[in-house]
């Protein structure tokens, strides 16, 4: 069956707020755990861009929209502007829904079982009932066809399968098997980009079915920080999700609970927000020898050979942070020129999501300055050929990630 395509007018997806009263696994919301409100201004600032854009329809998300403090103002404002407007919501709030009704052309009910929902005779706005389709829920044909024989009659119906995130991996996620089993009024593929069944008059939207990567979305998205583009992610820094239990000068231990979509089951998180750290193959081609610094550190009471390094701040470029950390430790002034990055890799993926990014640099005699060192860093200059640096290796693992990855690129340092 061949699928025929459906096109539409450009609209933009809103996502007014990250805040959400549920924590599906399943999310595709990366900003989830951040709980921020688009201010009135941002949203008057992708309003009127999304005008200057011909924009005829908008559609309002979450997180949960209906969390918003000012979601009825968002609504009203939507349709000052001339928008077609739609809101996407799983029914938290149904007193701010009945007065958000007024403004909006479409109420999209996102269906988890909830004992009540809305009737369509007390609100002037068209309410879908949009269900997700996974392993445990209408992944059966007699399962699917008591859902669509219950709500058929009382809304317009939407489903759709799940794409795999981190925390709700493919093998919850895939039902394809028995979708294929399935007898189908029509194939139809929307905008191009998303594959559809028609099945006893209700379209199934199947992101199980892949499709050629595309140039761009079929949708502009307004974001929670102001930002108006193509993509579903937001480029704002803002704090993590979760309690902060204990907090120091150097990190904060956080704690929240996950739910485990596989176990099934809330357990316990502990996060050590540990920040970037920087570090580097110094190389002085004056004397044909590596820059290493000798460090008391204080953790091991002792002073340590190593590369010279130390922690990035949280804005600022990791190569800016390396220069940096080289010319207050050794006194070196080098150029972004002369300076590659080799790799990075994350600290401890368990507790941590603090990256080490590892540098190699080349300089010379005469861009030695004096050492800017902190009042409790006592820091000596130790040059070593690449020999001495081998032998010092074998009795300090603390070098050797940052030794293989130079080995591993081939810098020639002889």
């Amino acid at each position: 069956m061949f699928r025929k395509e459906i096109k539409t007018n450009e609209f933009i997806h809103i996502m007014v707020t990250n805040r959400c009263n549920r924590r599906c696994p399943f999310c595709f919301d990366e900003n989830r755990k951040f709980g921020k409100d688009i201010t009135r201004e941002n949203f008057i600032k992708i309003m009127e861009i999304a005008k200057e854009k011909n924009v005829k329809e908008v559609c309002i998300l979450g997180g949960e929209p209906l969390l918003h403090p000012d979601i009825v103002w968002i609504c009203k404002t939507c349709k000052e502007y001339g928008f077609k407007t739609v809101i996407t919501t799983n029914y938290a709030k149904p007193d701010v829904l009945k007065e958000c009704d007024k403004y909006l052309d479409s109420i999209n009910i996102s269906y988890y079982n909830q004992k009540e929902l809305p009737e369509q005779k007390d609100y002037t706005a068209d309410i879908s009932l949009s269900a997700l389709m996974y392993k445990g829920r209408l992944d059966n044909k007699k399962s699917l066809d008591e859902f669509i024989d219950k709500y058929k009659d009382k809304f317009h119906l939407r489903l759709a399968t799940l794409e795999p995130t981190p925390r709700f991996p493919n093998e919850l996620c895939d039902i394809s098997d028995f979708l294929n089993t399935l007898e189908y009024d029509e194939k139809i593929s929307l905008f191009g980009q998303i594959e559809a069944d028609i099945y006893r008059g209700v379209t199934i939207k199947r992101h199980d079915i892949s499709l050629p990567k595309f140039e761009q979305p079929f949708s502009f998205n307004g974001h929670v920080n102001g930002d108006y583009d193509r993509s579903w992610t937001d480029r704002y820094q803002t704090e993590e999700r979760g309690e902060i239990e204990y907090s120091s000068p150097i990190g904060n231990i956080r704690t929240y609970e996950e739910y485990d979509a596989l176990a099934k089951k809330l357990h316990k998180i502990y996060i050590y927000d540990q920040g970037d750290y920087v570090i580097g193959v110094l190389f002085n081609k004056s004397t044909n020898k590596y820059i290493m610094i000798n460090q008391y550190r204080y953790g091991i009471d002792k002073y340590n050979t190593e590369f010279p390094g130390g922690s990035k701040n949280y804005l600022e470029d990791s190569y800016d942070a390396w220069i940096r950390e080289v010319k207050e430790e050794t006194g070196y002034h080098i150029k972004k020129d002369n300076v590659k990055l080799l790799g990075s890799y994350y600290q401890n993926v368990g507790n941590s999501k603090g990256k080490v990014y590892i540098f190699y640099g080349e300089t010379y005699n005469e861009e030695l300055k004096k050492q800017q060192l902190d009042e409790f860093e006592h820091i000596k200059i130790v040059e070593m050929t690449s020999l001495e640096i081998e032998k010092h290796i074998a009795n300090n693992s603390y070098l050797l990630t940052q030794y293989v990855y130079l080995k591993y690129k081939g810098i020639n340092y002889e």
